[in-house]
């Protein structure tokens, strides 16, 4: 006698969406295990996803335009999705929340990480040698990470595996500004960032990035990038820090800013700034607002040395 499909015995109804990375089989029944009509996922869509087959699930229920019947169940691993698994509620961060905006200063970056493609590559004419480098935008609280991201995902993610990862869905013109200001994109930063912090945003990749885009031109383009552009191979403040961001983007907004340094040698090399934003993104003079909005920084070091391109 045929077991009865899962989906009868136990069904969660759900609302969001998985995005494919695999071609997965796309089954009537997972328990008979058939697929009339051979139906797979395709590569890069996106699906309506409308069901669970229980909590924590194993497959979700998608509909497939033009297949017959149009729901059916795939494995919870064969994409990326907007629905925290192991709950029935999906994740969708309203791009209002709490977030960090970690932007490196790549030739201090670099002396850490010689090894890397990037920074094998690096020119004293390259954007980084002058600007700030997206590392990412990351939701808050810090656990929140890795929303409905497929276990082999995660574990690639976590191991540095990262061009493992699936490519991302961005326009060429995003692709092109990603490539230069995210050099790390070269290692497969930008798939890493997406899986860990971009799933949790709330948003489509392109919207994800195009955000934190945002963010990096209003920075670049402001006193803040001046301070170090002019400052190579000398020790800069916190304080000086953050007195540019006042003066860059309001009285306060300096308060939102910490320092991440590393030690070469004798030295004390800046290598990021983090940053803690609040509000809504839409365009690059949001900067200010949200900094503003948001609570004080904590934590970093107090002052540390600009570093130029090249190795010591």
């Amino acid at each position: 006698m045929l077991l009865a499909p899962t989906a009868a015995l136990a069904e969660v109804p759900l609302s969001g969406t998985l995005r494919a990375t695999h071609a997965c089989s796309a089954y009537q029944s997972i328990s008979r295990g058939t697929n009339p009509g051979a139906v797979t996922l395709d590569t890069g869509s996106t699906y309506q996803v409308v069901a669970a087959n229980k909590t924590p699930p194993t497959h979700f229920s998608v509909v497939i335009p033009g297949a017959s019947p149009s729901r059916r169940w795939v494995e919870i691993d064969c994409g990326t999705t907007d629905i925290a698994v192991g709950t029935t509620a999906p994740v969708r961060v309203d791009p209002g929340a709490e977030y960090i905006l970690a932007v490196n200063w790549q030739p201090a970056f670099c002396e850490t990480a010689p090894h890397v493609a990037e920074c094998r590559t690096q020119q004293p004419d390259s954007f980084g040698a002058t600007k700030f480098t997206l590392h990412g935008l990351w939701p808050q609280p810090r656990e929140r990470e890795y929303c409905g991201v497929a276990e082999r995902d995660i574990w690639a993610s976590r191991d540095g595996r990262w061009r493992e990862l699936p490519m991302l869905d961005l326009t060429i013109a995003q692709r092109r500004e990603l490539d230069e200001v995210m050099p790390g994109s070269l290692s497969g930063l930008d798939r890493h960032e997406w899986i860990k912090h971009g799933t949790c945003y709330g948003a489509s990749q392109r919207e994800y990035f195009a955000h934190a885009l945002d963010l990096m031109r209003a920075l670049n383009a402001s006193e803040v990038a001046d301070l170090f552009a002019g400052n190579i191979g000398k020790r800069v403040t916190l304080a000086d820090i953050r007195a540019a961001f006042d003066r860059a983007f309001g009285q306060g907004a300096g308060d939102r800013v910490a320092l991440d340094c590393e030690q070469d040698g004798n030295r004390t090399l800046i290598t990021e700034l983090r940053i803690t934003l609040s509000g809504h993104i839409s365009d690059p003079d949001d900067l200010g607002p949200l900094m503003l909005a948001a609570g004080p920084a904590a934590g970093g070091c107090r002052s540390g040395q600009v570093d130029g391109v090249g190795f010591r």
